[in-house]
């Protein structure tokens, strides 16, 4: 069996790319992929150069042409920036936000077990080209695309869905930002989130979708109006995973009319804040990523502890049946002659 040639570019910090010349990936597509996975990671962070064209063309013998239209792709993409005279820097933006790392940890397993049942890395690849592929196109599931502010809360969602709509629905959890990215890229035929997203979804989704605004259980509703209840000048931790699941709380409890309420907000890996929350608050709300890192066990006097979350009402489950038995039943009607 031939090996197959394998060009390597050194670059800083020992971040090479590889160029497989005896794949059926475009020489192209390996170069973006690698550089779009390199900064979503954080490997190249903002504002780092990119090497210049015709440098990395002849690092990896490739026409500069080609490194061209990479550049151009990461630009279209939002992942560089190109000004004249300054060349190629990478743009300043959320990096970490898909958590690469943790895809990188599934294709390895997914290698792992494909060599041992005898398949190569290409048929791999071919084959999630191909599974991506049918996503962009409707299935015989109504697919469901739910957004929300943080990433567990989207995968817990998702997965509650599927349980409670087996066999009619294929569900996935996203973030509310990557809405517009997820729509380009597959076919969805609803977008669900909670009613509190509800019209930062319909912006995002601009009308290429339906979305439906699903009611919550009165649990979560108590927990607000207990909240709102507080006397003023007292404190209330929020533990999130997130600076953005904290200010999302803080919208949430704003539209409830709390006042005069103070929020001492702590991520779940910042031990000084999550000190200072323990230290001075008189309610502390946990998201589910804090209460599945066990930090409720950290804190004294566990009866301050509420978690964040939340459970569908009956009404909002039946809203979204509706919807999806509208969308398989405009499938079954014929097609006009």
């Amino acid at each position: 069996m031939s090996t197959p040639e394998l060009d390597t570019l050194p670059l800083p910090r020992e971040r090479n790319l590889d160029v497989e010349r005896d794949s059926d990936v475009p020489i192209s597509t390996q170069i973006y992929w690698q550089l779009a996975y390199q900064i979503e990671s954080g490997r190249l962070q903002p504002g780092e150069r990119l090497a210049p064209v015709r440098e990395l063309g002849a690092a990896l013998r490739v026409n500069p042409n080609t490194i061209r239209a990479v550049y151009r792709r990461l630009a279209d993409n939002g992942y560089v920036l190109s000004r004249h005279g300054a060349g190629t820097v990478v743009s300043d933006r959320m990096v970490h936000r898909r958590r690469p790392e943790a895809l990188g940890g599934i294709v390895s397993e997914m290698l792992r077990r494909a060599a041992q049942a005898g398949f190569t890395p290409d048929e791999v690849a071919a084959a999630a080209y191909a599974a991506a592929s049918e996503r962009k196109r409707p299935g015989e599931q109504v697919h469901v695309l739910f957004a929300e502010c943080t990433t567990a809360d989207a995968g817990y969602d998702a997965e509650r869905l599927n349980r409670e709509f087996t066999g009619s629905i294929e569900a996935e959890g996203t973030l509310l930002d990557e809405l517009p990215e997820r729509l380009d890229r597959f076919h969805y035929d609803l977008v669900a989130t909670t009613t509190f997203h509800a019209d930062e979804a319909q912006a995002l989704v601009g009308g290429r979708v339906p979305v439906v605004a699903m009611l919550i259980g009165p649990g979560y509703v108590e927990l607000v109006h207990e909240i709102s209840q507080l006397s003023e000048g007292s404190r209330v931790g929020v533990v999130c995973a997130s600076d953005r699941g904290a200010e999302n709380i803080a919208e949430t409890l704003s539209i409830a009319g709390t006042k005069g309420v103070e929020l001492v907000s702590a991520t779940i890996h910042d031990d000084e804040r999550l000190a200072l929350v323990d230290r001075t608050a008189d309610l502390i709300l946990m998201s589910r990523e804090a209460l599945a890192q066990k930090l409720d066990q950290r804190m004294h006097r566990p009866e301050r502890i509420r978690p964040w979350t939340y459970e569908f009402d009956p009404a909002g489950l039946e809203l979204l049946r509706q919807k999806v038995e509208n969308v398989a039943a405009s499938r079954r009607e014929p097609v006009p002659a």
